[in-house]
C-alpha cells in the first residue's frame, strides 16, 4: 500500500493544489493592485473592530487537506484566534479497498502587527487523519485438475495524529469598509509530536501472521506520510474575510 497510496495521496493534493495556486494568483493580484488604494489605514481599522471571520489557504499542504475557518479577536496591534477546518482525502493501494478518511486541521494562532499591515504570528495545531481501510490476500492452490483461489482480508482503523508549531510573516491588510485580505508570505512549521497507528478491527479468512503484520506496517507507513505531510511549511497563504 505504501507506494500507491503515496501516489494517489500525492496527485489528490497536486489536483487540489493547482486549484488553490489559481485562487492564491488572483488574490495576490488583489492584493498588490487594491490594497495601497483600500487599506491606506489598515492599523486605524483595526482599532475600530473587534472580530475577523475569514477563510485560509494557499500553497500549504495542511490547508489544502482541510482549508480552515479562521476567527480572530481583534486587540489593535494583536489579533488572537482559531483555525477549524476539515477534508476527505482518499488513497488506492493494490490489495486494499479505496478508503476515504476524515482529516482535521484545527488550532490557536496569535498574530502581531508591525505598523500598517506587516505582522509576526505563532501558531499552533492539531492536524489528525482517521480512516478505515480492508487489506486483501489470496492464494491459489491446484489440486484435482484446478485451481482454487482463497481470499481473506483484514481491516484496520488508522490514526495518524501531528501537533505541529508554525512561526509566519506576512502582510494582512483591512479596508475602510470590513474587507480582511492578508498573506502569509512563509509559514516555517516543526512537529511537536507524531503518531501512527493502525489497529486490526476485523478479519475474515486465513491470513498469515507474516501478512498480517505487514498489512499493519503499511497502513502505519500512510500515517507517517500524513504527518509529514501535516507538519509541513507554506508560502502565499491567504486570509479572506471580513471584520466588524
Amino acid at each position: 500500500m505504501s507506494g500507491s497510496s503515496a501516489v494517489c495521496l500525492s496527485s489528490f493534493i497536486m489536483i487540489r493544489g493547482i486549484m488553490i495556486r489559481k485562487l492564491s494568483i488572483l488574490c495576490l493580484s488583489i492584493l498588490f493592485c487594491g490594497s495601497v488604494a483600500w487599506a491606506a489605514d489598515s492599523a486605524g481599522n483595526r482599532k475600530d473592530s473587534i472580530i475577523m471571520l475569514g477563510m485560509g489557504g494557499g500553497i500549504h499542504p495542511a490547508s489544502i487537506m482541510a482549508a480552515p475557518a479562521r476567527v480572530a479577536v481583534i486587540l489593535g496591534d494583536l489579533t488572537v484566534g482559531i483555525d477549524a477546518g476539515s477534508g476527505s482525502p482518499s488513497y488506492t493501494s493494490t490489495g486494499w479497498t479505496e478508503t476515504t478518511g476524515t482529516y482535521t486541521n484545527q488550532g490557536l494562532n496569535a498574530r502581531y502587527f508591525f505598523g500598517n499591515s506587516f505582522n509576526a504570528s505563532l501558531g499552533y495545531h492539531m492536524r489528525n487523519y482517521s480512516a478505515e481501510a480492508t487489506a486483501t490476500s489470496s492464494s491459489s492452490t491446484y489440486s484435482g485438475g484446478s485451481w482454487t483461489t482463497t481470499t481473506a482480508s483484514e481491516t484496520f482503523t488508522l490514526d495518524a495524529k501531528t501537533t505541529v508549531a508554525t512561526l509566519g510573516i506576512g502582510n494582512h491588510w483591512l479596508m475602510d469598509w470590513g474587507l480582511w485580505i492578508g498573506a502569509d508570505w512563509l509559514l516555517a512549521s516543526s512537529a511537536l509530536s507524531q503518531t501512527s497507528e493502525a489497529t486490526l478491527t476485523s478479519s475474515t479468512g486465513t491470513v498469515t501472521a507474516a501478512e498480517s503484520a505487514q498489512f499493519k506496517k503499511d497502513a502505519e507507513k500512510l500515517g507517517d506520510l500524513i504527518n509529514a505531510i501535516s507538519a509541513s511549511s507554506g508560502f502565499a497563504v491567504l486570509t479572506i474575510g471580513f471584520a466588524f
